[in-house]
């Protein structure tokens, strides 16, 4: 039983980092939001949610540290480890988001 709980675990982490590569590049904008910029993070948690929050504000924060007035941006990431027991999950995530040079 164990054995079919973490193969549907695995198909719904694919599945959802899957949906987060699919994102679209967004276009320049026409009040000013015209550099892009990207970062990419890992950031951990106990839980999955937590993980991927970790990771999406660390490389969020990477991105604001250059630009100081961004768009709120896309994210992509990538689930690199997750414990067996689910007790620690650690994400990449790259945040991209036109700012203001």
């Amino acid at each position: 039983m164990k054995k079919g709980t973490r193969l549907r675990r695995l198909g719904l982490v694919s599945a959802v980092v899957a949906a987060g590569l699919a994102t679209t590049p967004m276009a320049a904008h026409a009040d000013g939001y015209d550099t892009p910029r990207s970062a990419t993070a890992v950031g951990a948690g106990s839980t999955y949610a937590a993980g991927l929050a970790a990771a999406h504000q660390r490389s969020r924060a990477a991105v604001l540290a250059v630009g100081h007035d961004c768009d709120a941006g896309t994210y992509s990431a990538l689930l690199t480890y997750a414990s067996p027991g689910g007790g620690t999950w650690v994400f990449q995530s790259t945040h991209q988001a036109m700012c203001v040079d």
